[in-house]
């Protein structure tokens, strides 16, 4: 652990040179993005392809959360349904091979399967709205007691009905004619139609073996990864270590997109996210706009050229270094009422900013290196006090701190960003009964229920090639050395991408804006106590504290904005309440 210059109290301040254990390992999150990956075919093939196949670009930084296991149950759970895909596969053509009628009449069995459940599932809801037409019909029964429908209520329950009636004939006359064609076909398969039939059952039989299979071994992997003491592999691939490395290093280098024309009224949306240089943090939800600036000044003297310091009174880091120690405290294991916080230094870079010369990206940033980055105030990069506070990985809220010392005064950046709750889907496993071997044989009864599904899958062979492709060539690291066009900024960020709606997140609404003012607040006194004993004058800065903290403000997660009692335009005019006086009338 490297070690800056001593603080205030004159004990040493211990620089964040980050630990081998920088991430959460076994956190919710981690877990619920794990199981994730069996889950949803769809985010596998992204973490795959855009994660561990994509070496052109920088890994977004991992917050709450360890990407290592992702990637490595997504290679577990691609490599579990390429093998049953393999046999599905294997079986069809074996049967094509010697006997294609036989594998007709299997075809025509799993239509006839998908089909019948289909009817099942028709036949209820066309008895329900059947009957409540028959029961509002009935002449003997009292108006009153009559349900009241709305009109355009009766309208799309008669659309309603008439689809799942048409659905009804469509589906009994396909699972007739499929049955009818599966009979003929085993009569060609053998002389007596019995053991052609004998012949399409065990070729059935082995499918339903495999799907069930996998589907217990799914389950299985899902109950390990919730049982499991640790998630990480005990040896990592190459390319697994440069993810490692990449998601933890103190450099993070950023894409910044090209403006795209501007939103009609009708494409608007408040939640969707947009892009910062705060690559996988989330969304941003608070900042100072604009920064605090303050004036470097004296306490005594008269006027400003007197008071004004030839020379700064500190070095910025000296001040970071200080910040870093306040916020580290409130964060002590030994505090039961500890705010869990975790504290290391980024540095931001433009991707159109790296230099030819990389070999600060593949080894880790001295103290001495960062130090610099923070004197510097005209440097491309752009140091951040990180500031991570998750109890669980669930919900992340970032804090992002920059201190400048420019034109003889202090400037101080401030942003947040959040992260909120994993989907619920990922969230199956904290549920009662969902893991054990209850659940397993449950995965197996679904695996059968949905035997053509799972047989159909078998088209999803085709990405084989793409995917082993990626693989072998993901040995390297391509983004240490130049090449042309090619820009390294992170584009893609999983936990980012799987990350609930803003508008299904109020309820955490509270505890964000609370986790943002307990930090704000600690860092605004935290500088103060820093200017003060270094003699700097604190009166414009305490001014602007105070305007911060007592703001209430609105905390931006993609709501509207009421304005309530504010007039605009020539003579425009609004009526207050009757307790409230007359109304007020503005000429602007």
């Amino acid at each position: 652990m490297l070690t800056a210059p001593t603080g205030l109290n004159g004990s040493k301040v211990s620089f964040s040179e980050p630990p081998d254990d920088h991430v959460n390992p076994d956190t919710a999150a981690t877990r619920h993005l794990c199981a994730g990956v069996y889950l949803d075919r769809t985010f596998r093939s992204q973490v795959l392809c855009r994660v561990y196949g994509d070496t052109r670009h920088r890994v977004a930084p991992s917050y709450g959360f360890d990407l290592i296991p992702v990637v490595d149950h997504a290679w577990r759970s691609w490599w579990l349904d390429t093998v049953h895909q393999g046999i599905v596969l294997a079986v069809l053509a074996a049967g094509f091979a010697m006997n294609r009628p036989i594998v007709v009449t299997v075809m025509c069995w799993l239509a006839l399967i998908f089909l019948a459940r289909m009817v099942a599932g028709a036949v209820p809801d066309v008895l329900r709205l059947k009957s409540q037409r028959l029961a509002d019909r009935l002449p003997h029964r009292p108006w009153q007691n009559r349900r009241q429908t709305p009109i355009g209520r009766q309208l799309e329950e008669q659309k309603r009905l008439e689809h799942q009636e048409r659905l009804l004939r469509i589906g009994s006359g396909g699972c007739l004619a499929l049955l009818f064609v599966s009979l003929v076909a085993a009569s060609w398969a053998d002389n007596h139609p019995a053991d052609g039939i004998k012949a399409a059952l065990r070729m059935l039989l082995l499918l339903a073996l495999s799907a069930a299979g996998t589907a217990a071994l799914r389950q299985m992997l899902l109950n390990r990864i919730h049982h499991a003491s640790t998630l990480r592999p005990g040896r990592l691939t190459r390319r697994q270590k440069v993810i490692d490395e990449q998601q933890a290093h103190t450099y993070v280098i950023y894409h910044r997109p090209k403006s795209e024309e501007d939103e009609t009224w009708t494409e608007f949306d408040p939640f969707k996210r947009k892009p910062s240089i705060f690559v996988g943090s989330g969304q941003l939800v608070h900042r100072w706009l604009p920064p605090l600036v303050v004036p470097l000044l004296q306490a005594a003297g008269k006027g400003m050229r007197d008071r004004e310091y030839d020379n700064p009174p500190f070095r910025p880091h000296e001040l970071v270094d200080h910040l870093r120690s306040a916020m580290l405290t409130v964060s002590d294991p030994a505090d039961p009422r500890r705010l869990r916080l975790q504290v290391r230094d980024r540095i931001f870079l433009d991707e159109r900013d790296v230099p030819e010369k990389r070999d600060f990206l593949s080894r880790k940033v001295g103290a001495a290196w960062i130090q610099q980055v923070i004197d510097d105030p005209h440097n491309d990069a752009q140091h951040f006090l990180e500031m991570q506070v998750s109890s669980c990985g669930e919900l992340v809220t970032t804090v992002f701190l920059r201190v400048a010392v420019r034109g003889r005064s202090l400037s101080l950046d401030f942003a947040a960003c959040s992260l909120t709750r994993t989907p619920y889907d990922y969230r199956v496993l904290d549920l009662f009964a969902e893991s054990g071997r209850g659940a397993v044989v449950r995965s197996v009864l679904r695996a059968l229920w949905r035997l053509p599904e799972e047989t159909a899958g078998v088209f999803r062979l085709i990405e084989l090639p793409l995917i082993l492709g990626l693989a072998v060539l993901a040995d390297k690291d391509r983004t240490l050395r130049p090449r042309r066009k090619l820009l390294i900024g992170s584009r893609y960020s999983v936990r980012e991408e799987k990350s609930l709606p803003w508008k299904d997140s109020r309820f955490d609404e509270t505890a964000i804006h609370d986790e943002i003012k307990l930090v704000e607040q600690r860092l605004l006194k935290a500088a103060e106590d820093f200017l003060e004993f270094r003699g700097v004058d604190t009166s414009a800065f305490k001014k602007k504290a105070d305007s911060i903290i007592n703001n209430s403000g609105v905390l931006n997660m993609g709501g509207r904005m009421e304005i309530h009692h504010s007039v605009a335009g020539a003579n425009a005019q609004v009526q207050m309440p009757a307790h409230a006086g007359t109304s007020q009338q503005s000429g602007g």
